[in-house]
Parts: structure tokens; C-alpha cells; sequence
């Protein structure tokens, strides 16, 4: 990705305090890369047998759709976000459905993450997972009490195979917001009998840690400017990876665009970093 984006940013609003959240992050992302900012909020038609019950119409929620977008106008207080005018839309439409989609033809598409309980991230999912998983291109979560300023720095996790989308971006933003990058790659236990990288070494892990330093390298060649260190580790992927973060850090991870149900039968490491970080996560899905 590049420094400058021509495709813009989208941000997905629906008036709660998580989404002006994403909204404050995206207007300084905007910023660091001269793109445009759309703000977007979606709404859906409830069931016929739902809405009277409910005393709910399509015309309050497309009422509320707009109070979204202006309360977001607002909060901008007229800025020009990555010196462009802001452009609001609202849409008819499933949100994470809607932005997904958005996210084809943009270079990032924003949402924010509500503080939900472990219960009810289980059963009620939520419209930034939903989009994540979905989504073929980029997609940051901002959750509930995320650091809104620029990042200390950039961690990215790197798989032993094919990190490229994630470095690529991991390393623009580094070098766009002016701080190191930190690589990181889980070996998980091999319950077979196999040590993962807290134990000795043997000729497979250092293969293994030769690849990921190798991808690593390439990308920084290209950023010289950026200061970069990888960190290896053994265990749950996902503990590792949020026992490394610190409260300023921005994190970044691969992933492939699936259905939010097949994304949940697999428990993908995306998107157990993204229920649970406390940090901005993005996204860059690999293209099958």
C-alpha cells in the first residue's frame, strides 16, 4: 500500500460513543495518508412481524442513520481530513454487509468495537467482526477505550509462510506515523512431542526463524527509514501476541475473507485478536 491513498478511507457510524471513536482515528489516518474520509451509516428494514412490536419504522432508522452521520460531521468541526471535505452517505443496508462491500474499492474501511461481554461476543457477534471477516480489503477495529493518538508502534504478526499483505501495510503505517515495527511469530506446541521456540532449537525452528526474518527483510528494504524488530515465541498465538502489545500500539494482522460462521467455527487468530485487543487492530486479508 501505498503512502498516499487514492481510493480513500470509509468510516462506519451508528451514533454510539465507539463509533465517533473510529471516527477520530480515521480522520488522523486520513491525514497521514492525504485521503479522502467518508463517513457511512447503514441501516436495515426490520421483519414486517418484527416492526410493530418493536414500534419501530424504516423512517426512524433511516432518521437515525442521518443523526449518525451529522453527529460525525460535528465532531469534525468542519476539518478536511487528509485535506479533502468530508463526504457523508447513508445507506439501506445490512451494516458490516454494506461496508464490506465498501471495502473493495477503498483503501480502508474503519469501524468501531463496543466493550461486549465474553457472552455476548459468543452469541451476538458484532457488525466489526462480522465486516472482518468478510471484507476482501482492509478493515481497522477501533475498540472501546483505544489510544485515538499516533501509535509507539506498529506490531504485525507474521505466519512462516506468506506474511506479505501484512507487512506491506504494517510497514507503510510505520513509516507513515514515524514508528518502529515489531514482527512477531508464534511457533504453537506441537503436542506431538515437538518444543515450540521456548525450548532448544532444533534444524526445523531455525528454518523456520530464517523465513520469517527473510520476509521481514524484504519489506524493510524498501522502508529503510523504518527501525524494525522481529520477536519470536512459543505458545497460544494469540496470548503471545496481546502479552506483546503495549496500550499505544497499533497492531496488524493477515487473514483471508470468509463467512462470519465459518470464521467462528475455526476460531481464526484474527479473530480472537479482535475480540479481545484493546488496541486498533487492522486487517489485510490475502487474496486467494
Amino acid at each position: 500500500m501505498g503512502s498516499t491513498w487514492q481510493r480513500g478511507i470509509v468510516v462506519g457510524v451508528d451514533g454510539s460513543p465507539e463509533s465517533m471513536a473510529a471516527v477520530d482515528w480515521a480522520a488522523l489516518t486520513a491525514d497521514r495518508h492525504g485521503a479522502a474520509l467518508t463517513v457511512l451509516s447503514a441501516y436495515v428494514t426490520p421483519p414486517s412481524n418484527m416492526a410493530g412490536t418493536m414500534g419501530v419504522s424504516v423512517a426512524d432508522l433511516r432518521a437515525d442513520a442521518h443523526d449518525a452521520v451529522e453527529h460525525a460531521a460535528a465532531r469534525l468541526d468542519g476539518a478536511h481530513p487528509g485535506g479533502h471535505g468530508v463526504e457523508e452517505q447513508v445507506v439501506h443496508g445490512d451494516p458490516a454487509r454494506v461496508l464490506a462491500q465498501r471495502s473493495a474499492a477503498a483503501d480502508l474501511v474503519v469501524v468501531g468495537r463496543r466493550g461486549l461481554g465474553a457472552l455476548d461476543r459468543a452469541v451476538l457477534g458484532s457488525v466489526s467482526g462480522a465486516l472482518a471477516a468478510a471484507a476482501p480489503g482492509p478493515v481497522a477495529v477501533v475498540p472501546a477505550g483505544a489510544a485515538r493518538g499516533e501509535p509507539s508502534r506498529v506490531v504485525v504478526a507474521v505466519s512462516n509462510d506468506d506474511a506479505g499483505p501484512q507487512l506491506d501495510l504494517g510497514f507503510a503505517e510505520a513509516h507513515q506515523r514515524a514508528c518502529p515495527l515489531v514482527a512477531v511469530h508464534v511457533r504453537e506446541p506441537d503436542f506431538t512431542g515437538g518444543l515450540d521456540f521456548g525450548g532448544p532449537d532444533t534444524g526445523h525452528q531455525e528454518a523456520e526463524r530464517d523465513g520469517v526474518r527473510r520476509q521481514v527483510d524484504r519489506w524493510a528494504e524498501k522502508y529503510p527509514s523504518v527501525s524494525d524488530t522481529v520477536v519470536f515465541g512459543g505458545g497460544n498465538p494469540v496470548d503471545v501476541l496481546l502479552d506483546e502489545l503495549g496500550p499505544d500500539d497499533l497492531v496488524v494482522l493477515g487473514g483471508r475473507p470468509h463467512s462470519q460462521t465459518v470464521g467462528r467455527l475455526r476460531y481464526s487468530v484474527a479473530d480472537a485478536v479482535l475480540r479481545r485487543s484493546h488496541n486498533p487492530v487492522i486487517v489485510a486479508h490475502h487474496q486467494d
